[in-house]
């Protein structure tokens, strides 16, 4: 039984082995990012990469230890029992027996540990990455867009629409006429990093700017015109920005509401840009 004792202790020390609790990739701040800013990236990319693999790395691998350990006990326990009666010594192989159990069942549980810890901790890793990449932050193996692009949630799903999905347009009356764009005054439009376009906020319009023309999302189509509130021409496929090829328009005002929050969350530091054309009224078609 003396014997056993230094090797249980060792087991048992190797059970404890403590994976990672965060990310073991190196992630830098972006060029001109403030560490303030970078530290509230971080914070929110574990959190999200947490959210993926639903348990943490270091508890899998706990987990996988404790369950080895208790099923190894049990088992030997009862074949020690049944072996140290047969020879007269029940007490005494049930001894051995667990403590036997307990040192396989142990190494079982550990090399288990390890195997679930690492595939946890490579999702979590992964995970991380691409948050802290829609940041704009410097990951390792790609290179830095240079800009803190936004989300402060990931993004949805990008959802592939066909470049030719708009008919050319035909004839006016093939088509129904855009509603109005009737506003009191200029709306504001905000850059949004991941779009490449300015989205326009606090407006009940679907609104984007180029940065040469407008496009007005109506009925389902795109509409295109020199001014926010028009005159509109049916916009055909081959001229949508990227973003308007790639995107639906649940996630065009997700990427919106993310970098407007960004400037309402702290307008002091805000690295942004916006865009406000000069207001002008009357109603154009």
């Amino acid at each position: 039984m003396q014997r056993i004792k230094p090797l249980l202790l060792v087991l048992v020390l190797g059970g404890c082995a403590t994976l990672p609790p965060g990310p073991s990739v190196n992630v830098l701040p972006a060029q001109g990012k403030s560490f303030d800013t970078f530290r509230t990236d971080d914070a929110t990319c574990r959190q999200w990469a947490q959210q993926q693999i639903g348990i943490a790395a270091q508890e899998t691998y706990e987990t996988n230890v404790a369950t080895g350990a208790v099923v190894g006990t049990a088992v030997g326990t009862g074949l020690g029992a049944a072996l140290g009666s047969a020879s007269g010594h029940t007490g005494a192989g049930a001894l051995i027996g667990a403590a036997s159990g307990l040192l396989v069942g142990t190494a079982a549980g550990s090399d288990s540990g390890r195997v679930y810890g690492r595939e946890a901790q490579r999702r979590y890793d992964n995970a991380y990455v691409q948050c802290m990449y829609s940041y704009g932050n410097q990951v390792p193996g790609y290179r830095s867009r240079g800009v803190a692009a936004p989300p402060a949630t990931p993004p949805p799903p990008a959802v592939m629409v066909p470049p030719d999905s708009q008919p050319e347009i035909l004839s006016p009356q093939d088509y129904p006429s855009p509603a109005e764009v009737d506003m009191d005054d200029a709306p504001q439009f905000i850059y949004s990093p991941a779009l490449r376009l300015y989205v326009a906020v606090g407006v009940p319009y679907d609104l984007v700017f180029t940065g040469s023309d407008y496009l007005y999302l109506y009925g389902g189509r795109w509409y295109r015109g020199p001014y926010y509130n028009g005159p509109w021409v049916l916009a055909p496929g081959r001229y949508f920005p990227p973003a308007l090829r790639r995107y639906r328009i649940d996630s065009i005002r997700h990427f919106r509401d993310v970098e407007y929050g960004r400037y309402v969350h702290d307008r002091e530091h805000f690295d942004g840009r916006f865009h406000r054309p000069a207001f002008r009224g009357g109603r154009q078609r």
